[in-house]
């Protein structure tokens, strides 16, 4: 088999993942576009300097998408709070800028320690997620200064990390503003679109060291456009899927997916 299409069916099925995933539990699907990523990015030699950012740029695209495809249903219902969007939403997307632009203009950034300050994180939402208590829904209140914190600590780690910020926001959603997972998860991911437009925009229009063909920017068009197609083709199956299951069975599937993550990272220290 020819290597292009090859590439491309391996960016199409890693889309199909991520997407299914996002729709499920209301995270961007980082954690898996950003590995196969930086792959391609390594494989078409881009250098070191510039991998950091050509990798959040291009996974940040795949979670917008995933982000605004699989919220669609929870707006047509009705079923999001508007003012918890807003709170959270320009609350992170500041902080995401502010930590996209030091990360762009300054040698501060050591992704060795962030990895490892980011697996503490995620082992302590791995904690809060399975000693939380699912109630009715019925009383969740997550004030606007819960949200804009919430929203402040979602928008460094995913500026840092690429991710889309779901796997931080659900349990900061479910400990400020008592909330089911399954609300948590729908409020997750209508955040998420607003919080990778920006970063989209800011990757787009800067100029990288090196340049790559079919780019715009550090975005580079050959390894998002199937990547995008696959997500589109399996996000509104996810948010489906999670209907139709037990907040149970998505809270332990939740924490399943922390564990990969923190193990995903800390083995890349190694």
């Amino acid at each position: 088999m020819d290597k292009t299409i090859l590439d491309l069916i391996i960016l199409i099925i890693a889309g199909c993942f991520g997407g299914f995933i996002s729709g499920l539990l209301g995270v961007g699907g980082g954690i898996i576009f950003v590995p196969i990523l930086d792959y391609f990015l390594i494989k078409q030699g881009v250098l070191s300097e510039d991998i950091v950012p050509y990798t959040l740029a291009n996974s940040f695209f795949a979670v917008l998408v995933s982000g605004v495809a699989g919220s669609m249903p929870a707006f047509r219902s009705h079923s999001i709070n508007i003012r918890h969007l807003l709170s959270v939403g320009f609350s992170a997307i500041v902080a995401v800028l502010v930590t996209s632009y030091f990360i762009n203009h300054g040698t501060w950034y050591s992704p060795l320690l962030f990895k490892i300050v980011f697996s503490v994180l995620l082992l302590f939402t791995l904690i809060k997620t399975m000693l939380h208590i699912e109630g009715d829904g019925n009383s969740e209140n997550m004030s606007i200064g819960l949200g804009v914190l919430a929203g402040s600590i979602t928008g460094i780690v995913s500026g840092l990390s690429g991710l889309g910020g779901g796997i931080i926001m659900i349990p900061l959603f479910m400990m400020f503003g008592k909330m089911t997972i399954k609300k948590a998860s729908a409020l997750s991911l209508a955040v998420i679109p607003v919080l990778s437009l920006p970063n989209v925009l800011y990757y787009s229009i800067i100029t990288p060291s090196q340049s790559i063909a079919g780019s715009t920017g550090y975005l580079v068009w050959p390894l998002i456009i199937p990547l995008v197609i696959g997500v589109l083709m399996t996000v509104k199956a996810g948010v489906y899927a999670a209907q139709k299951i037990s907040s149970q069975t998505i809270k332990f599937i939740f924490a399943a997916f922390i564990v990969v993550t923190i193990i995903r990272v800390l083995s890349s220290l190694l």
